[in-house]
């Protein structure tokens, strides 16, 4: 009986203080993700969202396809240079990047400004942006990823599926987005 009732008292006590009992709450996971991704406002999307596939053109005239990213977390980042939450955005996109650029992290930053390049470039230049920049003149990439608004960002998992969507400007280099990184990417 004695037994017993320390056993009931200890554990009374480790539910109140909620310390866990067996849990992986130290190694991340799930869990951990989706915590994140709420904190950072940003929707969790079904882990069967396949991230439709674009090749476009960078500013340097390369092509760039986001099929060559896979095994990658990539930030697929929708925006306008005439856009003034994307202006206040792109330096902490510039700051993570330049944090996990040598893990398993890329930028994808797409400008869907109809003049295309010639006003893409003079804006890369001046936020100093050294990740890729692609241009859909078109926009059809909008409507790729459901979306008619600027900001929007997109998380990418390693297999090419949606992890989460932010529609809006975010702080990308805030404690949240720098675990939720680390989480996806494996550096800890």
């Amino acid at each position: 009986f004695i037994i017993m009732n320390r056993y009931y008292i200890f554990l009374i006590t480790i539910l109140t203080l909620g310390i866990p009992i067996c849990s992986n709450s130290g190694e991340g996971g799930e869990d951990t993700i989706k915590l994140y991704l709420s904190r950072m406002g940003i929707q969790e999307l079904s882990s069967t969202t396949e991230a439709p596939d674009f090749t476009l053109m960078d500013i340097n005239n390369r092509k760039i396809s986001l099929s060559e990213l896979r095994g990658k977390i990539v930030l697929l980042h929708i925006w306008a240079t005439w856009c003034k939450p994307c202006m206040e955005e792109m330096p902490s996109i510039q700051k993570v990047y330049e944090k996990f650029k040598d893990y398993d992290f890329a930028v994808l930053a797409v400008s869907i400004d109809r003049e295309g390049i010639e006003i893409v470039r003079p804006y890369v230049d001046k936020y100093k942006l050294t990740f890729p920049i692609l241009i859909s003149e078109s926009g059809k990439i909008s409507n790729s990823y459901w979306t008619w608004g600027v900001p929007a960002s997109y998380l990418i998992d390693k297999k090419g599926k949606i992890i989460g969507r932010a529609l809006g400007q975010r702080n990308w280099t805030g404690d949240d987005a720098t675990r939720l990184i680390e989480e996806l990417s494996g550096k800890k």
